[in-house]
């Protein structure tokens, strides 16, 4: 059975809370009450309208009723989304500099998974600076990042 808690905290932590960091939501009801509007410009980013409406907010989460599989060409690999992605979470963010930072490693991340290895290091440079920024800096040289792409989890 689900679980009561509030969706916009569930939301805020999601990467955290599941193993996969997937996030499905096949449907929401909602009282038609100060709801703000959605994300229209581009037409396919609602996570910050899902924060947005699920402040202060109670739902109920029940077990996953559908199977999900990826496969190389899902959304979060396409190269438009991530562009429009990456600039709205950038306005969204406002310049704080801690969210930037991690923003742009994403971005980084995303390069090196897809074996734009130039880029990657260009955006690895200006995202947070850890352990493993510096061995995807190092292994974007070599064909270990192969590897190292098939073996662990890159993207988020």
């Amino acid at each position: 059975m689900g679980q009561n808690l509030s969706a916009h905290e569930a939301l805020l932590n999601w990467r955290k809370d599941l193993i996969d960091g997937q996030l499905c939501i096949s449907s929401i009801l909602l009282r038609n009450d100060k709801i703000p509007l959605f994300e229209e410009r581009y037409g396919f980013l609602d996570y910050g309208w899902l924060l947005e409406v699920t402040k202060n907010r109670k739902c109920i989460f029940t077990e996953p009723t559908v199977i999900r599989y990826v496969s190389e060409n899902n959304l979060s690999r396409d190269f438009e989304y991530r562009k429009i992605d990456f600039y709205m979470n950038l306005m969204r963010v406002d310049g704080n500099l801690e969210a930037m930072e991690r923003i742009q490693s994403t971005r980084a991340r995303y390069y090196y998974s897809i074996g734009k290895t130039k880029e990657a290091r260009f955006w690895l440079r200006r995202g947070n600076l850890n352990w493993k920024t510096v061995l995807y800096y190092i292994t974007s040289y070599f064909p270990i990042r192969k590897y190292i792409c098939k073996k662990f989890r890159i993207m988020p």
